[in-house]
């Protein structure tokens, strides 16, 4: 599995770059952003990478247990920096055995986290797609496609969270953690205030990504509306679903070229907007990622020494 999920690497950036390279025009375009957007850029890279962790920080919050800042900003940027290390997600994998060795928090309750993220966050990313198409009604950037998508999507969302609990003498050890994360989804949709919070911060991200777009577009001289920016951050949301390279490396850029070339800004500007933002990203990850991986360490290895000490020191 390894060695096809490494291949399928080779493959993406391997198709990139042939693009690139035969479509030279493009990368006067690159050379053409002003230094200073890099900062901006960077900034709103960071800010992305505290919304997830205050997702993290909430949701723990919600089960008893309190993170401190350097766990929840900390674990967004490991997930990060292993999203891009292992197959299939693996930094979220990394974030539920921390949680699980340090804090005791079932993975059950990760699962049911993760759940209501996801339905939370494409929830929220439908509807405001809907209404921005719908805006966009008898202008040359409406497709009805683009709306029939997100329509289905919303159908789609509403479905999967109104799935029943089952109740079952099975003894199955992934069905107990299916029923028992079906069950924790069920006590976070209760929690009005908590839904807010989490609302809330899924516009906050949907804003973040947003702008990424809009000033990339910007930085290399082009006039894309907001709206329009907009748009293709919420369709190349839905590649989150589809992991099948390193964050999705390859997958998210076709989706922001095809979406940009549907909404009328041009599909090779729309994957090279993708591949700054990829840029970016990845330098953010990979600058916050190691050191908080350390500070995490520690914290793991304190927490055991501690265990262990009074495993001894227990009559």
């Amino acid at each position: 599995m390894t060695v096809l999920y490494w291949l399928m690497v080779l493959v993406a950036v391997t198709g990139i770059g042939l693009y690139l390279r035969h479509h030279p025009d493009l990368i006067g375009h690159v050379r053409a952003i002003p230094p200073g957007t890099a900062i901006p850029l960077f900034l709103m890279s960071v800010a992305v990478l505290g919304v997830n962790g205050l997702y993290l920080r909430i949701f723990a919050k919600k089960f008893g247990m309190n993170l401190q800042i350097k766990e929840w900003f900390g674990l967004a940027a490991v997930t990060a920096m292993g999203n891009y290390l292992t197959p299939f997600s693996g930094g979220l994998v990394a974030r539920a055995a921390y949680l699980k060795h340090r804090h005791d928090f079932p993975y059950a309750h990760f699962l049911a986290m993760l759940a209501a993220n996801y339905l939370i966050a494409f929830t929220v990313i439908s509807i405001i797609g809907i209404v921005s198409m719908l805006t966009l009604a008898g202008t040359e950037h409406y497709s009805w496609m683009v709306l029939l998508f997100f329509l289905a999507a919303l159908m789609s969302v509403v479905m999967a969270s109104s799935f029943p609990s089952i109740t079952t003498a099975r003894r199955n050890r992934l069905f107990c953690m299916a029923q028992s994360a079906l069950e924790g989804l069920a006590v976070i949709r209760r929690d009005r205030v908590l839904l807010g919070k989490l609302v809330a911060l899924t516009l906050l991200n949907i804003t973040i990504g947003a702008l990424f777009f809009s000033v990339v577009f910007g930085s290399m001289g082009l006039s894309v509306p907001f709206r329009t920016a907009l748009l293709i951050y919420l369709l190349s949301s839905f590649t989150i679903l589809i992991q099948v390279t390193p964050g999705n490396l390859g997958v998210q850029e076709a989706a922001a070229s095809v979406a940009a070339g549907i909404l009328g800004a041009g599909a090779d500007m729309g994957l090279l907007a993708s591949l700054i933002i990829r840029a970016v990203t990845i330098l953010t990850a990979f600058t916050l990622g190691p050191v908080f991986s350390c500070l995490l360490s520690k914290e793991l290895i304190a927490a055991r020494d501690v265990s262990r000490s009074d495993g001894r020191e227990a009559p």
